[in-house]
């Protein structure tokens, strides 16, 4: 199993099916607030595709036998000049096939973004997941990560 940076050689379309899962399970997490509505392959290779060459995003891959079993996307974003922290890591998404998991793949794939924070002169960085991804939590939990803020939601009507 390798974990490298994803490169324009690779077919995008590999990351469409793997994508698609990360956002069905997701899905779940709260039925109602994260419904995918539809997801066009062109939106997922679009997106995937602004992570190759540019310097303050990144996506990495875990290949197993020429076979894409796992992504991570990064960025890095500029907050505004009040806050004390001028530059954060973001992670925007992490995904490892489910027959794949409990491997360790995903500890790897948050250490090549980690690695690529500090090389960027990052300190810190920040991921977003539902209150209800328990095993999700558990994890990032397990690699350091604590919480930072709550975002609530209300409905009208």
């Amino acid at each position: 199993m390798e974990i490298r940076e994803l490169k324009k050689e690779d077919d995008l379309k590999a990351l469409v099916q793997l994508s698609s899962d990360f956002f069905y399970e997701y899905e779940t997490n709260h039925p109602y607030f994260f419904k995918i509505d539809k997801i066009e392959e062109a939106d997922i290779i679009g997106y995937f595709d602004r992570f190759i060459g540019n310097d303050d995003r990144k996506a990495f891959v875990a290949v197993e036998g020429g076979v894409l079993i796992g992504y991570i996307a990064v960025l890095i974003q500029e907050q505004a000049g009040y806050w004390m922290v001028k530059k954060v890591g973001h992670i925007s998404g992490l995904m490892v096939r489910q027959e794949h998991r409990r491997k360790g793949i995903g500890r790897k794939l948050l250490q090549s973004a980690v690695g690529y924070f500090k090389e960027k002169g990052i300190k810190q960085y920040t991921l977003f997941t539902s209150v209800n991804n328990k095993s999700g939590i558990e994890f990032y939990q397990k690699c350091g990560l604590g919480k930072l803020y709550t975002t609530l939601m209300g409905e009208v009507g």
